[in-house]
């Protein structure tokens, strides 16, 4: 089977910098290698920024631009060294190239929109660079909006929220309808409610939450509601569904990494949203916790589960890369 996965943190290899570690073949739960074998069609690969504090804990920069910096000359150098495999995609054009010459995809995102820094300059060098997706935020709030975990929020309880919360900056409205014209995809996974429904206001085309389950089998605020679910699908938008076991279990006490677990966010996914609104965002190498499909050579344990629950090989293909090539032709 192959898929298309919208979100996992492996470019943390280069941290220290740009030539140390592989992509091909690694310790992490994504490489090259892993990928080829499970089929893989295309990779969307963050540029996550820690804290500042974190990084110096691990001697890496402590200056945004060159901890950027290092995972993006890992990155195209592993791209390069490896590109009769995988092809470095930034529009669905050169997605397609790749794979009719049966070579696998690498997309390039930011996960925190903070490197913005509030300038739209900025946006356009990225988009240059090839970056084709933007999280607003991590779990701080930042230029463009307010994140789920913020400051004295930080619970994942919802109970947890305040009644009234802000949500995109004016910054962030302008960024949406930037991105919009260059071709990048509005991520707002991380994001607070309120993020959310500000995005959905200002949007004109679909957007997305690239890593986040259901919030009504786990009361995660990290998670999507019913009515979120339902509002992407009915805009052509995607959820991509998030292995990370704090995101699945059935209370925040318990996390739970099973297959049945996954499966039954999947089949409520599908069930709130329609066919069309659920993609892969497994969080790979974002999380440290068990979980039974560790890495994608594991995936066809989900595709087994979804079969014994009588879901069509054609809805699991739409899970598994059909959908995510749609948003990819439409958005890219």
């Amino acid at each position: 089977m192959n898929y298309i996965d919208f979100h996992c943190d492996t470019l943390e290899l280069f941290g220290r910098g740009a030539d140390q570690g592989s992509l091909f073949q690694n310790d992490k739960a994504v490489d090259f290698s892993k990928m080829r074998e499970a089929g893989c069609l295309a990779q969307f690969f963050a540029t996550f920024l820690p804290a500042e504090e974190w990084r110096r804990k691990n001697g890496e920069p402590a200056e945004d631009e060159k901890y950027r910096e290092n995972l993006y000359q890992g990155f195209l150098r592993e791209i390069e060294k490896h590109s009769s495999l995988i092809g470095f995609a930034r529009s669905a054009g050169e997605y397609e190239d790749n794979k009719r010459a049966g070579k696998m995809s690498a997309f390039l995102t930011f996960e925190d929109g903070r490197m913005l820094e509030g300038r739209q300059e900025n946006l356009d060098r990225f988009y240059e660079l090839g970056y084709r997706l933007i999280t607003f935020t991590w779990n701080f709030d930042n230029c463009l909006g307010t994140a789920a975990l913020a400051g004295q929020f930080k619970s994942h309880s919802p109970e947890d929220v305040p009644e009234r919360q802000t949500g995109l900056t004016a910054f962030g409205k302008e960024t949406v309808e930037h991105m919009e014209e260059l071709g990048m995809i509005v991520d707002v996974s991380h994001g607070s409610d309120a993020l959310f429904f500000d995005v959905a206001d200002v949007a004109r085309k679909p957007f997305m939450a690239s890593h986040s389950n259901a919030r009504s089998l786990t009361p995660s605020r990290r998670n999507l509601t019913d009515e979120m679910i339902r509002l992407l699908g009915e805009r052509g938008g995607v959820t991509g569904l998030n292995f990370c076991p704090g995101f699945l279990g059935r209370d925040l006490e318990h996390e739970e990494g099973t297959v049945e677990r996954i499966c039954d966010h999947i089949l409520h996914i599908l069930d709130v949203g329609g066919s069309e609104v659920l993609v892969l965002g497994s969080d790979w190498d974002g999380f440290f916790r068990e979980t039974e499909v560790p890495d994608p050579t594991k995936l066809y344990r989900v595709w087994e589960e979804l079969r014994r629950r009588s879901l069509s090989q054609g809805q699991i293909e739409k899970v598994a890369f059909g959908n995510g090539e749609r948003i990819i032709r439409e958005l890219l």
